[in-house]
């Protein structure tokens, strides 16, 4: 008998009431093909990088679309060591309700540890993953961080140099 299939970062929003729009697209992976599939800009997206941690739990990183990660503040930020961060694959992805090219920083499970980078609140209305690499969420960014009440903030971005800080 097959486990049920996690509900997905859609379903998770709407049972908390926050509003959204879910934008389906071509199946894209990379944030430049979804920007072009969208007709928005990079700046106006939050990629969700997902990790496994050496005890098997899931570490979501929230940035601008733009920017980079800076891998060492994330693994303070989460509390573990740097060494201890490896890409988490389809299958982990899968247990928390999401594929690659959709991660999103919402999910149901809630042993994932969620760290938003302290630029996204400011970014107004973003897209961001749905949990499948077809669509994407429309959210103002306040709201997305508001739907994941356990995630941490931190300086975990490095935002363009011509981008205000």
């Amino acid at each position: 008998m097959n486990a049920p299939t996690p509900i997905g970062p859609p379903e998770v929003l709407a049972a908390l009431g926050v509003p959204f729009r879910l934008r389906e697209h071509p199946d894209v992976v990379s944030p430049v093909e979804v920007c072009t599939a969208l007709g928005v800009p990079l700046e106006r997206t939050v990629k969700t990088l997902a990790f496994v941690t050496s005890e098997d739990r899931l570490l979501l990183a929230a940035l601008p679309g733009h920017a980079r990660l800076r891998y060492s503040a994330l693994a303070r930020a989460a509390g573990i060591r740097r060494g201890d961060l490896s890409p988490a694959d389809a299958g982990r992805l899968a247990r928390a309700g999401m594929q690659p090219g959709g991660v999103c920083p919402v999910s149901a499970d809630r042993a994932v540890v969620v760290v938003f980078d302290e630029s996204v609140g400011s970014l107004g209305r973003v897209h961001c993953g749905s949990g499948r690499p077809d669509s994407s969420i429309e959210i103002e960014a306040a709201k997305l961080m508001a739907a994941v009440p356990a995630a941490m903030t931190a300086s975990i971005a490095d935002l363009p140099a011509d981008e205000p800080a």
